[in-house]
């Protein structure tokens, strides 16, 4: 026999699962009847008689013959036998009952901890997902600075951009100016040159009507000459040669003048020539540039900047102060040595950009100025 799993109807109600055992030993029996309908589970098909499965018996087992009554004493024996047996099986009950209670309560206990373990790992779980919501908020925040930092990264490249074009066009400018002064050099030579020329020729020409006004003068002088009309006729000459030489001096003044007036960083005024009769012109003397005084510092006193680079071949410095700061192109700051903070001169902005702003170094002397000397304002 197999141990299918079997339905069968009693009694008018379905009964059922049962193995296909148990139920042959039921029909077997006696207990059902052959002809009990009976119903394989997951087979399909209808309900059908057992008998007619060709699995469960035929026909009931006949009863056994009767068996003699047994005695009194065996009953009680048996009966006897069956109490102790109840006894027994009562106190294994028990005492099963026991360890079952015993087992309980120690699931009941390992329950208890594991509800605590678990509410501990809930509260843990959430502090974790607090740090989490935390770190995602501070991710945020980071993108966010990041997208910042980013985009004042850009600024700083386009204004460091911005700053290489005017750097380029600062060059360009230094090296025309250079040029310029090459040029302005080598006129301020050639001026030079003709201003001695010119001086050496006002001299001769003063040395000449220093003569011409002692001859005019011995003229004038001597009333014993023989002949009036020959002292006449020489005083005239003398007199003419006298213009003559005067105006002479008047176009070399001027000359003199014109070449100071190319003399860089001097200013030329044209010297005051007057000519009496008779006149000993002085000679002509070159004007002296005065000397330079630093400017008024304001009351403060106080640094604004300080020069970053010096670029001796250009002739131009850099300073740390730009548009930002409020320069702009033409002012003017006092320079102190760092070193020893006294004055070292002046700095006119020729391009002043954001952060930063270049200034001709002019007429101030190139070794001393360096890096790190300090910048302060000038009274209006």
């Amino acid at each position: 026999m197999g141990t299918s799993q079997w339905y069968y109807v009693k009694d008018g109600t379905q009964r059922g699962p049962i193995d296909e055992t148990d139920l042959s030993r039921l029909i077997q029996h006696g207990a059902l009847p052959p002809e009990t309908p009976v119903f394989q589970d997951g087979l399909g098909g209808d309900w059908t008689a057992a008998n007619t499965t060709g699995v469960f018996p035929l026909n009931a087992i006949a009863a056994p013959a009767a068996q003699p009554r047994p005695s009194r004493m065996l009953v009680w024996s048996m009966a006897t036998a069956l109490v102790a047996l109840l006894i027994t099986g009562v106190l294994l009950f028990n005492q099963q009952e026991t360890k079952s209670q015993e087992a309980l309560a120690e699931q009941e206990q390992k329950l208890f901890l594991l509800t605590q373990e678990l509410a501990s790992n809930t509260e843990v779980l959430g502090k974790h997902q607090n740090e989490l919501d935390n770190t995602k908020n501070t991710t945020d925040l980071l993108d966010v600075e990041n997208a910042q930092l980013k985009a004042q990264i850009d600024a700083l490249t386009s204004d460091l951009n911005r700053a290489s074009g005017d750097l380029e066009a600062l060059q360009t400018t230094a090296k025309d100016r250079q040029a310029q002064f090459a040029a302005t050099s080598t006129l301020y030579a050639q001026s030079k040159n003709q201003l001695k020329i010119l001086e050496t020729q006002a001299n001769a020409q003063a040395e000449e009507n220093k003569q011409l006004n002692a001859q005019v003068l011995t003229l004038r002088n001597n009333p014993g000459a023989a002949n009036a009309q020959l002292r006449a006729a020489q005083l005239r000459a003398a007199l003419t040669a006298l213009n003559t030489a005067n105006h002479k001096v008047d176009l070399l003044t001027r000359k003199l003048a014109q070449a100071g007036s190319t003399t860089p960083g001097t200013p030329a005024t044209p010297p005051v020539v007057s000519h009496p009769t008779p006149a000993t012109p002085t000679a002509v003397t070159p004007p002296t540039p005065a000397a330079v005084k630093p400017p008024v510092l304001a009351a403060a006193n106080t640094s604004v900047g300080a020069v970053v680079t010096v670029d001796a071949q250009h002739g131009f410095a850099v300073i740390n102060i730009g548009t930002k700061h409020g320069v702009k192109k033409n002012d003017t700051f006092i320079v102190r040595s760092k070193a020893t903070g006294r004055y070292v001169g002046t700095l006119r902005i020729s391009n002043s950009m954001k952060e930063v702003a270049a200034a001709d170094l002019g007429p101030l002397p190139i070794q001393n100025l360096t890096p790190g000397d300090t910048l302060h304002p000038v009274v209006p």
